[in-house]
Parts: structure tokens; C-alpha cells; sequence
């Protein structure tokens, strides 16, 4: 019984630690850089970095490399390959799509840009953003979800906690700072973003326990970000900021769309209907199911 009291308070103590450090990190990034469009790149680098930092403080020695071993980043997971991109891409396109059925806005393309050069334009910036993305969901889904598992019991919760608390990392770009999304009232962007990327990490967190590496959940995460940033350019409001109260991360549609997925995975995902713990390692227990 002791043996399983010490585990729990050393859980909640790493969760507490990386949550602690991530978010006085992304303040101090939002505060200290306000307007540089350089503080979206460190943010998206602060999850790793906070894991970097837990790994030689709080980790015993013996602990470190399984840390990092736990991540997955030896193998790729392309069996959810399809998922994490196919599903992002249907939900989020949908929503600017509905943008456009209920008169928000409305597309321009230009197709001479749809050239060669441009797909491979496209092509090279997913790869990039994958593995810039990488640096985020090292720590979401890589650290903090197998942890939140352990320390809460159930998966679906886990999954909810760690979307949350993700969601809110986000707040101190958004009302601090000036470069993350600035279309509409900041006091309204901020809680839709916190709900569709708390929806969203029900989403990350499926793939994450399907795959038992967090590669699909950086592809995943990046097509998320790629929908959001060529619809964004697209699209043209017909009045004021009215496509971001529709569509992108803080879109109503998007939320609902989001939303519905969760609930689906959170009620019928296989994944997590296994009753076994989370490994302290941080290794979720592996499982081909759906």
C-alpha cells in the first residue's frame, strides 16, 4: 500500500512540476515578447523544454533515459497515419466550409498559385511543422498524458486533463500578447480556444494510445495547424472578424465538429476500455485496438 502512495505523490508531482514550469515559461515568453512573431516558435518549444528540465531535476538518475525512451520516437506509427491526418483535415475544413454556407465568408483562390512548386512548397512545410510540432506534443502527449492516466485512473478523464490543461497554456499569447490568433475580441478567442483544443486532445490522445508514440500526434497537431493556416488565407470575411467566430482554432463549427468526435471517441474508442494502469515510465500499456 505505501509502495502505491509513493508512486501517486511522485506522479503528481512530476504533473504538477511540468504543468508549473510550461506555463511560467509561455507567460514569460508572452510578457517578454509581446510582438515578435518568434514567440509562437519558442512557445511551441517550451513543452520539450520543460520536459528537458523535469528529466535533470526531479527524475531520478536511473529514470532519465526511460523518459525519452517512453516517447516513441524510435518508431513511427503509420498505421494511425491515415487517422491523424484524414480526420483533422475532414473536421477542419468542414468548419470553413460552414463558414461559407452561413455567409461569414467566403473563398479566394487564386489557381495560378496551384503550381508545382507550390504543392512542394506545401509538402516541405508539413514535414517541418511536424517536426516543430514534435516539441509540443513531446510534452502533452508524450509526458503529461501517461502521467495524468496514472494519476487520475481513467483514460477518458486523463484524455479530457490533458487537453484542458493544453488549451490554457495557450492563454497568455492570447491575452498577453499580440501575434496568436488576433482576429476578433481576444475575451472571446481565448475560452473557444481553450474548448476546441481541450475537444481536440481527447482527439491527440486517441492517436497517442493507439499509436504508443507520439510521431502520429505531431502529424495529427501539424494538419490541424496547415487546414487552419491555408483556410485562414482563403477565406475572406464578408464582415468583420465573423470567420473566426466560425472557422480556425476559434471557430464555433470547428468546436462543435471537435466536439463531436470526442464524444464519439470518449464513448466507443477500444483503446480505452482496458483496465490495466499506466506504467510510472510513462509507457502507455500498448493495444491494436480501435
Amino acid at each position: 500500500m505505501g509502495d502505491v502512495v509513493n508512486t501517486k505523490s511522485s506522479v503528481k508531482r512530476e504533473v504538477v512540476a511540468f504543468v508549473g514550469i510550461a506555463y511560467a515559461l509561455a507567460s514569460t515568453v508572452a510578457l517578454a515578447l509581446p510582438d515578435a512573431d518568434i514567440n509562437l516558435l519558442l512557445s511551441v518549444l517550451v513543452p520539450t523544454a520543460t520536459v528537458t528540465i523535469l528529466t535533470f531535476t526531479i527524475t531520478p538518475r536511473g529514470a532519465r533515459r526511460e523518459i525519452w525512451r517512453s516517447l516513441g520516437l524510435g518508431r513511427a506509427g503509420l498505421r494511425v497515419w491515415p487517422a491523424a491526418i484524414a480526420l483533422p483535415l475532414l473536421l477542419c475544413a468542414g468548419a470553413y466550409g460552414a463558414a461559407v454556407l452561413i455567409g461569414a465568408g467566403r473563398f479566394e483562390i487564386d489557381l495560378a498559385d496551384a503550381t508545382p512548386s507550390w504543392a512542394i512548397n506545401l509538402a516541405l512545410s508539413a514535414l517541418i511543422g511536424t517536426v516543430l510540432i514534435l516539441g509540443e506534443e513531446i510534452g502533452w502527449r508524450g509526458y503529461l498524458l501517461p502521467r495524468m492516466q496514472q494519476l487520475i485512473g481513467d483514460k477518458r478523464r486523463a484524455a479530457v486533463w490533458t487537453g484542458f490543461v493544453h488549451g490554457c497554456f495557450h492563454l497568455p499569447l492570447i491575452l498577453l500578447a499580440t501575434t496568436y490568433d488576433t482576429e476578433g475580441s481576444r475575451w472571446v478567442a481565448a475560452p473557444m480556444a481553450v474548448a476546441v483544443i481541450t475537444a481536440g486532445g481527447v482527439f491527440y490522445a486517441w492517436v497517442r494510445d493507439r499509436a504508443g508514440t507520439v510521431w502520429p500526434v505531431a502529424v495529427a497537431h501539424n494538419t490541424v495547424n496547415t487546414v487552419f493556416d491555408q483556410g485562414s488565407t482563403a477565406m475572406v470575411a464578408t464582415s468583420g472578424s465573423s470567420v473566426a467566430y466560425v472557422a480556425g482554432e476559434t471557430g464555433s463549427a470547428t468546436l462543435i465538429m471537435v466536439l463531436v468526435l470526442a464524444i464519439v471517441l470518449l464513448q466507443r474508442a477500444k483503446v480505452w476500455r482496458t483496465s490495466g494502469q499506466t506504467a510510472q515510465s510513462g509507457r502507455p500499456a500498448p493495444s491494436a485496438a480501435a
